[in-house]
């Protein structure tokens, strides 16, 4: 496996140590230290918004598949975040729902004990507690999720990996407003052997999770 320059500076389990990846994930079994850990994991989607919702031809697809993660993650105690993007009204259109409007809510009920998150920008991570958040709830491990993905998704896994969280996006719980800049956001993660993180989807994942419960 070609390892990317930065992953290589990264620690890798010992020989020996008993691994559990998700095989099927592009350009590397995920998660690189062979640690599956549902103790470890969150699942983090952006965008599932009214406004951002209404813009993406392919929304309640990639939701019915958030959805259908997040039941499953939820049930072996692992994280759940939903990130609101909004921001002030201004006289330049940014595109991004304004604050405390009817279009900034989600446009999905979260469960009790799941996690919003505000986030001022397109990246979840710009203004917000995210990072705060998943530290403090020692999740180290995250799936990638949302609507616009060519937009909040990509732009927020670029910056998660920068702050040291080993992630995975999953290409079928992601709904791009352009589908030719949604597939280009993705090719673009697995560059140098995955230097942003790996891609992978809800069916080889969830395998992979049923496989951790098997004593």
């Amino acid at each position: 496996m070609a390892i990317g320059w930065e992953r290589s500076f990264r620690s890798h389990p010992a020989p020996n140590t008993a691994m559990t990846t998700i095989p099927a994930t592009n350009p590397y079994p995920w998660p690189y230290d062979g640690d599956l850990d549902p103790g470890r994991l969150a699942l983090v989607v952006c965008g599932a918004q009214r406004a951002i919702g209404a813009a993406v031809p392919d929304a309640g697809s990639a939701l019915a598949t958030i959805d259908r993660v997040a039941r499953h993650v939820r049930g072996l105690g692992s994280a759940v975040v939903w990130v609101r993007h909004g921001g002030q009204a201004t006289a330049r259109p940014t595109f991004l729902p304004t604050v405390r409007t009817p279009s900034w809510e989600l446009c999905v009920t979260p469960a009790p004990g799941d996690l919003v998150v505000d986030a001022a920008g397109w990246d979840a991570c710009f203004s917000s507690t995210l990072d705060h958040d998943l530290r403090r709830l020692g999740r180290t491990h995250l799936l990638l999720a949302g609507l616009a993905s060519e937009i909040t998704v990509d732009s927020t896994v670029r910056t998660l990996n920068d702050q040291g969280y080993e992630c995975l996006v999953l290409t079928d719980a992601c709904a791009p407003v352009d589908p030719d800049l949604g597939a280009h956001a993705h090719a673009s993660l697995t560059m140098s052997g995955g230097i942003f993180g790996a891609l992978g989807t809800s069916d080889a994942l969830l395998s992979a999770l049923t496989r951790t419960e098997t004593p």
